[in-house]
């Protein structure tokens, strides 16, 4: 895969992500403030990144697909909104 690819499936799946971001959240009763600890950067980032104020970077991205790995109920709804594709991660790297 070319490098312009990888950047288009990376800006695919980061777009999806910001707009249901607050759905996943709430699927595990987590707030922004708790997300941001988690994922080491403020709340005031997850802020402007849920109204899409910030570009989430792709390490973000990763790390919130981690967190929300972790619970059942997230898990089920990341794949029904196709926000992770392990084929395309391992391949980027």
């Amino acid at each position: 895969m070319i490098r312009k690819e990888k950047n288009d499936m990376q800006n695919k799946y980061i777009d999806v992500m910001v707009k249901n971001m607050p759905v996943l959240r709430t699927s595990i009763r987590m707030t922004q403030a708790q997300l941001s600890e988690k994922v080491g950067v403020s709340r005031q980032t997850i802020v402007a990144i849920e109204t899409k104020k910030r570009t989430m970077p792709w390490t973000l991205y990763l790390a919130i697909v981690h967190i929300f790995q972790q619970y059942e109920d997230s898990k089920v709804l990341m794949e029904n909104f196709n926000l992770y594709n392990a084929e395309f991660i391992k391949e980027i790297f």
